[in-house]
This record gives C-alpha cells, structure tokens and sequence, in this order.
C-alpha cells in the first residue's frame, strides 16, 4: 500500500468511517444487482443520480477495468432508537455521504486525479430532481445502481450486511482510485 492510499485510509478513519483498500479487480459487477433498482427503490427514475439517468451496467464495467484501487468505506450508525427507519436512513446517508464526499476531494488533492465516489443510496440533497441536477458538485451514484453486488463485496472482506437489522444501519459508499 502506498503512503498516499494510506493517508487517504487515515482520512477516513479520522472522519468515524471504516475503510477498506481492494483490488478494483475485486469489485463484482452483475446485471441482477440493478434489479433493487427498478424494483424496490422509490428514487428509481426519480433521481438523476439513479437509473436509467447514469451509466449502464457495461458501461460502469467496463470503466472500472481503468482503476487500480478501491476503498470501501463504511460507518455504521444505531438506529435501535428511531420510530421511522426509512427517515433515519435518508438522514443518516446524507452525513455519511458529505463525509465520504470530503474523503474524495481529499484523495483529488493529494494526486488521485480521477478518484470517484460511489454514494451510499440514491441521492437525497434536494426534494426532488429538476430536468438538470440543481447541484452537479454533489452528483454521484449508489454502488447497486451500476450492479455492483454489496453484499459479496463486504464478505470478501470479512464483513457482512444484515438487511433485516432495524437496530444497525449501515451506510456502505466505494472510493475508486487510480
């Protein structure tokens, strides 16, 4: 690992985020992944950082041959408290998604020159989304909406996502690095 991933690793664990470095190599790309897409996520079509507003599925595989490295950043959040889990989880993937956010603009500034984000969720910085993204700065897409499988991603890792725990949330974004 070179000294500037590792710097870029400190940044995120300075920021209360898990991080993990990966071959891009590793990242399992599948056609099925953006099913959760279309057919589970009230941003689809909706949101301009969502399908089918951004890359295709080949597209994005065949783009992410072009990097290196990955990190996978998580930071997990006790919900155990909250009445309305599917308020919390736009709340909370906004901050995390800000802190990820200062994580690229950081591995930029320090010679990673085409670093991309992928959020956690779709995007959620305005209500709604204009015919053009009111905030383009801020525009990125979630790992699942170019089929990336999260799941068998985090268990090459040793790590796991639990779905059906209301108590714990994650919010799960890549770091792509080249």
């Amino acid at each position: 690992m070179t000294k500037e991933i590792q710097s870029v690793i400190n940044k995120a664990e300075k920021l209360g985020l898990a991080a993990y470095m990966l071959e891009a190599s590793d990242i399992d790309v599948e056609n099925r992944s953006r099913l959760k897409c279309a057919y589970g996520c009230r941003g689809y079509e909706k949101r301009l950082s969502c399908p089918p507003h951004i890359l295709s599925v080949d597209e994005f595989r065949k783009m992410l041959t072009e990097y290196s490295t990955a990190i996978l950043l998580i930071e997990e959040h006790d919900t155990s408290g909250e009445k309305d889990i599917f308020n919390a989880w736009s709340r909370l993937r906004k901050g995390s998604f800000h802190k990820m956010l200062d994580i690229e603009y950081f591995a930029f500034r320090n010679g990673f020159t085409f670093t991309q984000l992928l959020r956690p969720g779709a995007c959620n910085e305005c209500d709604i989304c204009g015919e053009t993204c009111n905030k383009p700065e801020l525009r990125r897409f979630p790992p699942e909406a170019v089929g990336i499988n999260l799941s068998k991603l985090m268990e090459k890792k040793g790590l796991q996502i639990e779905y059906c725990n209301f108590d714990r949330v994650k919010c799960i974004g890549i770091l792509l690095l080249d």
